[in-house]
């Protein structure tokens, strides 16, 4: 039950993109339009009664009022009618607040009157058609998911080798549940990847296929792996293999390619001893395949795509980023939302994968840990690329690779874990404040730092 405290609370705040005032129920279209905007978000509340400038004022509340309000919402589709309060104006009891709310909406996108609309900070406009159209993704995707339909293949489509040498990794791991001489039926039963007939469905296929069953009836998967001399794809090609197969065999001839194609940089250990390992973790490879063969879109044609550059790494996956993610929310923590659910739960039970929305996380440190910059993710409404810079370069925010010094990639590594000072970014490069200031300007000019500030107070940023 909202009180007048909260209310007094919420228009402290002022606007937001979950908090919208109208000073009265005149203005009930226009709060209609921001209720479906909202449920297309996080959710919010819209407060009649308060003035633009946030002073509560009440009004005059009816059954005509509640009426009116409900006739509004009313043409929200699909039909969502929100939660209505009635408060009393705290300097006269006769008028009333109306706090008219709603929580994120389980059925995007949601429109009035046949428009879409999103909340942009305080302000409601028009949905993008870009956004639309993977709302509507996501909500037909809740409806049929491709991973659980019929794959018109038996039994005999799998490779049998390859669901025990899971069950036996599970058990292992202890992430999954199964008896050490369970039947291959019985794994893949106890993942729901078969039919209600006991037939392999998508899924299974996907996971455990054998090629030369499925071969020509799910193009979708395998992948392409591609190495060039360059920094663009271009005619001559060094490395070049098409693979058609299920996902866990097209990982690891992935992860192979790349052993193949990337540097094995010698590193001295804490003992002294020489240890060579890949230019770019293989943890931060390996997450990277995973988010491709498991988030990827099915559905789509084309596969997915390993491309070995001569200052990156690119890997692509078809299909774009769904349920409201942004290529910024990848490199911080946020909510895990598979769009194979059965899929990333078989690369979790394998340990391949985190269920916690923290691999890109992982990744981005794995990477700075190693002198390296953090990945950058690319998206578009068919794809989604995740960028690794190799030895000596270092990312800007758009995925284009600058070459950078060992001190320079000190410099930068530091910045990753926040903004710091000249003194500091000194100090963790092992120069004097002279040099590391002419570093800082050429990364700076070169648009992969910021400064704020001036003098001694001055603080370094990653663009």
């Amino acid at each position: 039950m909202v009180a007048i405290g909260d209310i007094e609370r919420l228009v402290a705040g002022g606007e937001s993109e979950t908090v919208e005032f109208k000073a009265t129920t005149g203005q009930r279209t226009e709060a209609a339009r921001t209720l479906a905007a909202m449920l297309n978000g996080q959710g919010g509340m819209v407060l009649f009664g308060v003035r633009p400038e946030g002073r509560i004022v009440g009004q005059t509340v009816s059954d005509k009022t509640m009426g009116d309000i409900t006739n509004a919402c009313a043409e929200i589709n699909p039909a969502h009618p929100p939660s209505v309060e009635r408060i009393a104006a705290p300097q006269n009891n006769r008028l009333e607040v109306l706090a008219v709310s709603v929580p994120p909406g389980g059925a995007k996108p949601y429109s009035h009157k046949g428009r879409y609309f999103v909340r942009s900070g305080a302000t409601t406009v028009d949905m993008p058609d870009e956004v639309q159209l993977s709302l509507v993704l996501d909500r037909a995707h809740s409806l049929r998911r491709w991973e659980l339909e019929g794959s018109n293949l038996d039994g005999e489509a799998l490779d049998e080798v390859e669901v025990r040498n899971f069950r036996d990794e599970a058990i292992e791991s202890s992430r999954g549940r199964f008896d050490a001489d369970a039947s291959a039926a019985e794994v893949l039963r106890s993942l729901n990847l078969l039919t209600d007939e006991g037939a392999p469905n998508r899924g299974a296929v996907t996971l455990f296929g054998r090629a030369e069953a499925f071969a020509g009836r799910f193009p979708s998967l395998g992948c392409r792996l591609v190495a060039v001399p360059g920094v663009e794809i271009g005619e001559e090609l060094q490395d070049d293999e098409l693979l058609e197969s299920n996902s866990f065999l097209a990982m690891r001839r992935a992860i192979a390619f790349c052993e193949r194609n990337l540097r094995h940089p010698v590193r001295i250990n804490g003992g002294l001893q020489a240890e060579a390992d890949l230019e770019i973790p293989r943890l931060a490879l390996r997450e990277a395949l995973a988010n491709a063969f498991g988030h990827r879109d099915y559905s789509l044609p084309g596969k997915v795509q390993v491309r070995v550059f001569a200052d990156r790494l690119e890997v692509l996956s078809p299909g774009g980023l769904r349920f409201g993610l942004t290529p910024a929310d990848l490199l911080g923590p946020h909510p895990s939302h598979p769009w194979n659910p059965n899929i990333v739960g078989c690369l979790y039970r394998r340990g391949i994968v985190e269920q916690l929305g923290t691999g890109t996380t992982r990744m981005a440190r794995s990477c700075v840990r190693a002198g390296l910059g953090r990945p950058a993710f690319l998206a578009s409404a068919t794809a989604v690329t995740c960028v690794l810079p190799r030895q000596g370069q270092w990312l800007k925010s758009d995925g284009a690779p600058v070459a950078v010094s060992k001190k320079q990639a000190s410099i930068l590594a530091e910045l990753a874990s926040g903004p710091a000072t000249r003194r500091q970014l000194a100090d963790a490069a092992a120069v004097g404040a002279a040099p590391a200031g002419e570093m800082l300007a050429e990364l700076r000019d070169r648009g992969v730092v910021r400064v704020e500030g001036h003098g001694r107070g001055a603080r370094w940023h990653l663009t």
